[in-house]
């Protein structure tokens, strides 16, 4: 820890904001720390309270527990609904059921009945009140009475109701039911008996709530089916007197339409049928063909008999060729026979063309015909549009009515169903056994939890103790409350190290004296060398040692750092400023005839007012026995010049002056020392205290080099860190 004490101009030291009293910032180290400072409280603490919590726990009476495990069901049998005709088998229950299933078995409900069932109101275990003198006769009917027993009851419930445990096994479906009692027996009667209590109130629950839904369902199927009877009629009556009749589910003119639509396509397939086949034997005709390849031509019998003639007179025009020649007279008879053949065949194909004519002709007429009818009937039916779309409305309506009157009816008979299914939707799969040992008071668990409360109720005091504690812990902790440097932790010296000095010799400034090498002297040294080779200050030769209340070692803090420092090889004077107490006279054990008031006054000279300590070789000018006067003594210029010429004479000058908030002249003194140390004692001298003092010294325009820890536990982890600095800069 590296502090610098930098002097801040008069009026200008900033004091943190004023600590409310928090236990500062958790770390390993602070928890170390606090619990070395606090051990003798924990301990303390936690022994007195693992005793009476050790001797509470084993007085108890014994209890024996017993534990039943159910498994939980979804609810009972599926039943078959309308997309599943074969039925449904148990589903697993999810962990909202099991956990409501819990609930019940936890509830009061449950515990009243098992409470009644059991007759456990005539257990004295149970039941405290047996033993009222006051309690009213069983036969007393008053108010006063039945109130007092309800309550009784209730107690009971209460306690039956702490001594057993419902709880579910990890994240499977079983609950162990657990109940404690004196009586290993009627533990294991309690946990059974609450088990089937629970699985009875399960299927009493299922019969009666399929009795009020289905009594629910009666009354309202007989109002849809009236509902569906009256929206049912309300179409029939419209229908009626709008004309709009129907014929197996449809109106008669949409089955007109349809029947005409029939028509129409079938006279224009005809139609087309008929234009094609014409079109194709005129193509024919036109093109010089042979209309023979035309299916109508090649069906004619007429032209089938006429070309077999044409083929019979062929035959015979050849073989009259063959035989006389072109010249015979027979020849030419032939010819204009065959010529005649087929002059009949163009005009019977002449009179087909003309007759497949004459049937396209009736189609398009048949298609014009059905094109009409179709329309006429559509006109009549775009006549009465209002009329469709209120039928139309009233048929919605009344199919709605009927859907929902089917999906009643339907539930109706599963609750109907449900209604008799008795199953339990809990089952009992491992019954609780009488136990044979007592489940409590057990040493190990007394033992352990008296130990955990000790430790709990004794960190809790310390804690608080801590919290209540307005003192500074570390040097650290100096430096966060009050913002002014902490330039040294002194340890403190146990009345058992002091024991083994001699008796004239039992102070700590005489210990220092012995035992050079301490620790003790070494904070001392430190505390020298804080205060003279401080970095960035100016020569310091005037030190003032005080404190913000009596009892804080400030004389004692003098006395050593003057004698650290006269042995180190400085030239130290000691000069008591403290004219109540005096107490440097005391511990040096001096009664001098002079002193610093005479000196000042005039009467004697320094140096007749001075004694020398032999330990150390420094200089006291010490108080005399009538030393007290009510003048102004620090501030006036005698003081000063006593100052001034000391300066000569000395290399560093001590003031042990009197506490800060004690008494109004230290702030005086301490203005004209070139340093001020503010003594404070480890956990003793109040946070706002020490605050205090320090903002009279500033605002009195003292130069306050720092404040030095005094007293500090070596026990305590970090007592040696001391502040050092680097004195290459001074």
């Amino acid at each position: 820890m590296n502090v610098i004490a930098i002097r801040k101009p008069t009026g200008e030291m900033n004091l943190p904001p004023e600590d409310g009293g928090e236990l500062g910032t958790f770390s390993l180290k602070w928890i170390f720390a606090f619990l070395m400072r606090r051990w003798m409280l924990i301990a303390a603490i936690g022994a007195v309270s693992f005793a009476l919590a050790f001797t509470v726990f084993m007085i108890q009476p014994p209890q024996y527990s017993a534990t039943a495990l159910v498994m939980m069901s979804g609810g009972g049998e599926q039943l078959p609904g309308p997309q599943d005709p074969n039925g449904r088998v148990n589903q697993p229950p999810t962990a909202p059921v099991v956990d409501s299933q819990l609930e019940v078995l936890r509830s009061d409900m449950l515990t009243g009945r098992l409470v009644d069932s059991l007759n456990l109101m005539s257990d004295p275990e149970w039941n405290g009140a047996l033993d009222d003198t006051d309690a009213p006769l069983a036969t007393d009917e008053s108010p006063a009475a039945v109130a007092y027993r309800a309550e009784v009851r209730q107690a009971v419930v209460k306690a039956v109701s702490g001594a057993i445990t419902v709880r579910r096994r990890g994240l499977t479906y079983a609950a162990e039911v657990s109940a404690t009692s004196q009586n290993p027996e009627r533990a294991a009667q309690l946990a059974n008996h609450l088990v089937e209590l629970f699985q009875r109130y399960q299927i009493e629950a299922r019969i009666e709530s399929a009795a009020r839904a289905n009594t629910w369902l009666s009354s309202r199927l007989a109002e849809l089916r009236s509902d569906v009877e009256a929206k049912e009629s309300e179409v029939e009556q419209y229908r009626a007197s709008t004309g709009l009749v129907s014929t197996q589910g449809a109106l008669l003119i949409e089955q007109q339409i349809t029947d005409a639509q029939n028509v129409l396509n079938q006279a224009r397939s005809d139609q087309a049928e008929r234009q094609a086949r014409y079109s194709q034997l005129q193509d024919m005709l036109n093109s010089g063909g042979s209309a023979d390849s035309v299916g109508v031509v090649l069906n004619s019998v007429v032209i089938s008999q006429l070309r077999a003639q044409e083929a019979t007179v062929a035959r015979q025009l050849a073989d009259y060729q063959n035989r006389y020649g072109e010249a015979h007279p027979a020849i030419a008879n032939v010819r204009a026979e065959l010529a005649d053949i087929r002059s009949q065949i163009t005009a019977e194909t002449r009179r087909i063309q003309a007759g497949m004519r004459n049937d396209v002709d009736i189609s398009a007429a048949r298609v014009a015909q059905a094109e009409g009818a179709l329309n006429a009937l559509r006109r009549e039916l775009a006549g009465g549009g209002p009329e469709m779309v209120r039928l139309r409305e009233l048929e919605r309506e009344a199919a709605a009515a009927r859907t929902v009157y089917e999906t009643f009816l339907q539930r109706a008979h599963e609750f109907a169903d449900q209604g008799t299914i008795n199953t339990a939707p809990a089952e009992l799969i491992s019954a609780a056994a009488v136990p044979n040992e007592k489940s409590s008071p057990r040493l190990s668990i007394s033992f352990v939890m008296s130990f955990a409360l000790a430790l709990g109720l004794g960190l809790a005091g310390a804690f608080l103790a801590e919290a209540l504690d307005d003192g500074f812990a570390s040097s650290d902790d100096v430096e966060r409350k009050t913002g002014a440097p902490a330039l040294a932790s002194i340890p403190q010296v146990r009345r058992s190290e002091l024991r083994q000095s001699p008796t004239t010799a039992q102070h700590p400034a005489a210990y220092m004296i012995e035992r050079q090498m301490s620790a003790f002297t070494e904070a001392f040294r430190v505390l020298r060398t804080t205060i003279l080779f401080a970095a960035g200050q100016p020569k310091t030769q005037v030190v003032a040692i005080t404190s913000a209340l009596p009892n804080e070692g400030k004389t004692t803090v003098s006395l050593c750092l003057s004698r650290v420092a006269a042995l180190s090889g400085q030239r130290v004077l000691l000069i008591d400023c403290d004219l109540r107490r005096r107490s440097v006279k005391e511990v040096l054990d001096i009664e001098p005839d002079v002193g610093l008031l005479q000196v000042l006054s005039g009467e004697a000279t320094w140096r007749e007012a001075i004694y020398l300590d032999e330990a150390s070789g420094m200089c006291v000018l010490p108080v005399s026995g009538s030393g007290f006067t009510p003048k102004e003594i620090f501030g006036a210029e005698d003081m000063s010049r006593l100052i001034a010429e000391l300066r000569g004479s000395f290399d560093l000058i001590v003031l042990d002056c009197a506490p800060v908030l004690a008494v109004a002249e230290t702030r005086v003194a301490a203005a004209k020392a070139d340093a001020v140390v503010l003594v404070s004692r480890w956990q003793k001298t109040p946070m706002r205290a020490v605050r205090a003092a320090l903002q009279q010294l500033n605002d009195a325009g003292a130069n306050i080099r720092g404040v030095a820890l005094n007293g500090l536990d070596r026990r305590v982890p970090g007592y040696y860190s001391y502040p050092t600095y680097d004195f290459s800069k001074s």
